[in-house]
């Protein structure tokens, strides 16, 4: 089997969307915050300890 001496490298791309970014980290530090709100409300306190009482 032989190669092409002259092969062309194909690229896919893309443009991002506008305001992508922006509406990612917003939408990330909401979930974040949620997340800690649940953890810190839970009734041991969020404590890693797998004993309960």
């Amino acid at each position: 089997m032989q190669q092409e001496e002259h092969e062309e490298i194909k690229v896919l791309s893309h443009e991002a969307w506008p305001g992508f970014k922006k509406g990612f980290l917003i939408t990330f530090a909401l979930l974040s915050i949620y997340l800690i709100v649940i953890i810190l409300s839970a009734p041991d306190g969020g404590s890693p300890g797998l004993h309960h009482h």
